[in-house]
């Protein structure tokens, strides 16, 4: 600028001009800025969608994004899940975008991310999901399928969405075969066919259940739920009386916990021929075989329990790295064993609560089951809890040790539990601690392994630090008699050769297979490094060749050479490790297993006697 090269000395007044200039730009600038910014607050993007399932070809379903009010660069993508990533994005088919009759350019940026170019911020982007064919005996509860009676849609597995726009409140519309009726964790609207989400995120996160299937509906406090079951043609029947009944308190114990839900309404999406569960935000889904159910509920009042309370563990307190929409794979979080091996601790006691089967007669023997299998895998003794939760996805992670964040969060869970009741004499309990984190959090706002110690600390007013310290970021075998103690417990252990169900000694099975993300090759994954197949030099995440000289490409091939397998034979098991092949000839073994049992301390006190007492049948200090 020319007055640049003025002086002070030769022209003051041009000076003062220009510092006016210079603040009349400031104000100018800063205005548009805040008005700017205002309206990227008032214009939120209008976003619908709809779904289309044609009877004649199942196949595959149709899906139609509708955006108003967007920018002239429009980002779509596909979601994944943090845990359960299926990558849908692969089974994309047809799709292109419009505006007002005139085809858009759309390019794909990355896997799951596509840019849309439009000049008035309106686009009707329209696609197609073909549905990969299964594989597998049964099916995964929470993938999309389609069959003649019905089928599951819906959540990240069937829409995209437009970046930025994650908590858009939207409408979804389903056009289906005649007939079916339909089922999700939505909001109904007054047209059956169209149901409502408060946010994108939440439809990303609702599952649908479409055809012809059984709906039951109760009311806990007032607030509704549902119970669908979508059977095979072939399905049996079963005690549906009690299955509805044991749902009903399962809910119930839940709601005395926290008084509250974190819902308004609740859907329990059951399918017949379908194993594994899934939590969401408003709903589950689970598999649930009509031929399990007639035998025995044990299992789906199990899996239930576990799944409902992720409402509040994992869904609603949530890992603060699961905060949120993503289309890139979630960043691993130390916090899984509170989520889901607290998760494990919290249902058995739900379940024990209502007073509903359970595959440990008590909380005794289900210690005990826990604590076996603990000092059976010496991974828990040298892996910290938070190093276990980070490996999760991550089939190497862990070399060749193995840990389960369930097994280990549970364990830790009842710990702290005990540590609470001597702390509070019986008054608190690891119940306050997750009513603690229930009102602090929500799933905008994710916790942290302090944010857990330091709920802990505020319920007990004792040194939680050092139990974090030790079991959580450290790697300190867990000293059980010592928070037993608190109940007047202790633990016998006894080491024996594991025995078969004939009771002749168990050979060595302890190794099993897998396959990588993006590899369909199996690959060897060790539980132990001291089992006969680590001392025999093979190690987690070779690649398998042969077994004994025969191809080994599935692992149910895998499964059954292992099974006859016994005592004193030799394996010879050919794999391949950093491009050179190797014959690795294995001494089949047996191994010792440990045998727990909890008894009572003689010298225990009135006051341990009593904790005991109240810890045995799992009741809330608070009630």
């Amino acid at each position: 600028m020319e007055y640049e090269t003025l002086s002070v000395a030769s022209d003051v007044g041009a000076i003062k001009l220009r510092s006016r200039w210079i603040l009349v730009l400031l104000l100018v600038l800063l205005t548009s800025a805040a008005e700017s910014s205002l309206a990227r607050q008032r214009v939120r993007p209008s976003i619908s969608y709809t779904i289309r399932v044609d009877k004649k070809d199942l196949s595959w379903f149709a899906v139609e994004m509708r955006v108003r009010g967007a920018g002239n660069i429009v980002r779509i993508a596909m979601a994944s899940h943090p845990e359960y990533d299926d990558r849908y994005w692969r089974y994309v088919e047809n799709l292109s975008a419009e505006s007002r009759g005139v085809s858009l350019k759309v390019t794909r940026e990355e896997d799951a991310l596509w840019r849309v170019e439009t000049s008035n911020g309106e686009l009707t982007v329209k696609y197609r999901i073909h549905l990969p064919t299964q594989t597998a005996p049964t099916r995964a509860a929470w993938k999309p399928f389609l069959s003649p009676t019905g089928g599951l849609i819906g959540d990240l597995h069937s829409f995209m969405y437009v970046v930025g726009a994650e908590s858009t409140p939207t409408l979804l519309t389903l056009e289906i075969p005649k007939g079916w009726a339909i089922a999700s964790g939505l909001d109904a609207t007054n047209d059956p066919r169209t149901f409502a989400a408060s946010s994108i995120e939440l439809l990303l996160d609702s599952p649908i259940i479409i055809g012809q299937f059984q709906r039951w509906v109760f009311a806990v406090n007032g607030v509704p739920h549902t119970i669908v079951y979508l059977p095979q043609p072939n399905a049996v029947t079963f005690d549906t009386a009690s299955f509805i009944e044991g749902i009903h308190k399962l809910v119930t114990e839940a709601f005395k916990i926290f008084g509250k839900p974190p819902y308004r309404s609740y859907t329990f999406l059951y399918q017949d021929g379908a194993q594994g569960a899934l939590e969401h935000l408003k709903s589950v889904t689970i598999g649930a075989r009509s031929q399990s159910l007639a035998q025995r509920l044990t299992g789906v009042f199990d899996t239930t329990a576990h799944e409902y309370f992720h409402t509040w563990n994992l869904m609603h307190v949530r890992p603060v790295e699961r905060v949120g929409v993503r289309y890139r794979p979630a960043n691993p979080t130390g916090e899984l064993w509170w989520s889901e091996g607290v998760t494990i601790y919290f249902s058995d006691l739900l379940l024990r609560r209502a007073k509903l089967p359970t595959f440990d007669p008590t909380r005794v023997a289900h210690l005990e089951t826990y604590i076996a299998a603990y000092l059976l895998t010496p991974g828990y003794s040298r892996i910290s809890a938070e190093r276990v939760s980070r490996a999760a996805d991550d089939p190497f992670g862990l070399g060749d040790d193995s840990a389960s964040t369930h097994l280990q969060g549970n364990l830790l869970g009842t710990m702290l539990d005990l540590m609470i009741h001597e702390a509070t004499h019986g008054r608190r309990s690891l119940d306050d601690v997750m009513r603690t984190l229930s009102d602090r959090f929500t799933p905008q706002r994710g916790i942290t392994g302090r944010d857990i110690e330091r709920a802990v600390h505020e319920v007990c007013g004792c040194d939680a630090h050092s139990f974090f310290e030790a079991y959580v970021r450290g790697a300190r075998p867990i000293e059980f008699d010592h928070y037993l103690r608190a109940i007047g417990l202790r633990t016998h252990v006894t080491w024996s050769p594991a025995l078969s169900g004939d009771g002749k000694p168990e050979p060595d099975q302890r190794i099993f297979v897998f396959s990588a993300p993006g590899d369909s090759t199996l690959r060897l994954r060790l539980t132990d490094p001291d089992s006969a197949w680590g001392r025999a030099g093979l190690h987690t995440g070779d690649h398998l060749v042969s077994l004994d000289g025969r191809p080994a490409a599935t692992a149910m091939d895998f499964r059954s050479w292992l099974a006859q397998l016994r005592i004193g034979q030799t394996a010879r098991v050919e794999v391949m490790r950093d491009g050179a092949t190797s014959q690795i000839t294995v001494p089949i073994s047996g191994y010792d297993r440990p045998i727990v049992k909890i008894e009572e301390i003689a010298d225990a006190s009135p006051e341990q006697r009593r904790s005991r007492e109240q810890w045995l049948i799992g009741v809330d200090a608070k009630h």
